[in-house]
């Protein structure tokens, strides 16, 4: 005996349904394994444990957000910023994409209140790779899909502690 109109139209649209579904999670591991996940290697980072004092006039800077400086540490260097919403990052100077490449540094590129992957010459920047990253460390533009490896960083009075 034959079903009835609303049974076909109930099993057409849970066919339609599993079609769609089953298309949707095609395309998205069709996506995912199409990216080139082999130059996203881990941040290298190394011993970090810098303290500074904000009265000091090499760091008195950092008071105003917007902030940043460049201090030695860690594989390639920390970059050190206190952002436009009052907050403190510490950052590995390695780009998450190639982060073994010698030219794989992390500077700040003030007028485009950006991160950026490569080297200042006095001709200008040479960029090493894409990479864009906000300033908190999240990539905004290139190969990198990953984010900046971070360093702990705690303020008491006019003291910074940077750590990992």
């Amino acid at each position: 005996m034959p079903g009835t109109m609303a049974e076909k139209q109930a099993r057409a649209f849970t066919s339609m349904r599993n079609r769609f579904f089953f298309g949707l999670t095609l395309i998205g591991l069709i996506a995912f394994s199409s990216c080139n996940r082999t130059a996203n290697e881990p941040i290298p980072t190394g011993p970090v444990n810098i303290t500074l004092d904000l009265n000091l006039a090499d760091y008195q800077a950092l008071i105003v957000p917007g902030n940043f400086i460049y201090v030695e540490g860690g594989v390639k260097g920390v970059l050190v910023m206190h952002d436009y919403d009052d907050n403190w990052h510490a950052f590995e100077r390695t780009c998450a994409w190639e982060p073994l490449s010698s030219c794989s540094k992390i500077w700040v590129d003030t007028p485009n209140i950006q991160l950026r992957c490569g080297n200042p010459t006095a001709g200008g920047f040479v960029k090493c790779c894409e990479s864009q990253y906000y300033f908190n460390g999240f990539p905004s533009k290139g190969p990198a899909r990953g984010s900046l490896a971070r360093y702990r960083i705690s303020r008491i009075g006019n003291l910074l502690q940077i750590y990992n």
